[in-house]
């Protein structure tokens, strides 16, 4: 069975040993750049912007390992940062430097929004895009979002046009909560800021000396962290 197997894998092997150093290190860079993309969502290409130099190393046997990316979403200009081995231990870091793209359905606005918009789906449009989109360009509608800026008909939606719909505004009375293993306390509070649904937001009880800062759960409600 072992040397069946073996048969099976030779030619992959052989194929792998043929690759110059360089062209295994653009080929380990490639491959992971393509696995953190598929966390994302929508289809990416990707291609060896420039030639890796594989820096020089002790004699042996010499693999790499990629580490991390440059850039959250890999696309347009960025680079891999990959670890070299000799014999399985580290002896140096380089980057492999990749061009990306990306292709999908991003969401641009139907018409003319104004500031504090809460989208819905009538009011805009799943769009076909191939290239590099703006930076958190939206693909779905978001929960609890409202748009933090007016945007024209046609502007693909992005993460920062928008804002969190504040729940609690300074000013309100708040339900603190306040749970330790079994036990759960509850404060009536006076809010001092303004936050939406997961945001932090600053809180005075009566008489306290400071004020504290808990995680707003809904409308008038929050819990300490």
């Amino acid at each position: 069975m072992r040397t069946f197997a073996l048969f099976l894998l030779a030619p992959a092997l052989v194929a792998q040993a043929a690759l110059s150093p360089a062209e295994r290190l653009a080929d380990t860079a490639l491959a992971f750049a393509k696995a953190e993309a598929a966390k994302l969502g929508g289809e990416h290409s990707f291609k060896v912007a420039q030639p890796p130099r594989v820096p020089a190393t002790r004699p042996g046997h010499l693999s790499f390992e990629a580490s991390h990316l440059s850039k959250r979403e890999p696309l347009g200009r960025f680079f891999v940062v990959v670890t070299l081995k000799v014999d399985g231990e580290r002896v140096g870091m380089t980057r492999v430097d990749l061009d990306g793209s990306w292709v999908g359905s991003v969401l641009r606005a139907k018409g003319d929004l104004a500031r504090q918009t809460v989208l819905s789906a009538d009011q805009v449009e799943a769009s076909p895009f191939d290239g590099v989109p703006p930076e958190g360009a939206l693909t779905e509608l978001p929960e609890g979002q409202r748009l933090m800026r007016s945007v024209v008909s046609g502007k693909i939606l992005t993460r920062a046009d928008l804002e969190a719909i504040p729940l609690v505004q300074s000013g309100d009375k708040v339900r603190l909560t306040a749970t330790h293993e079994m036990l759960t306390i509850g404060l009536d509070t006076t809010a001092r800021s303004r936050a939406g649904r997961g945001d932090r937001v600053r809180l005075e009880a009566p008489g306290a000396r400071r004020q504290v800062t808990a995680i707003v759960t809904g409308p008038g409600e929050a819990r300490l962290q």
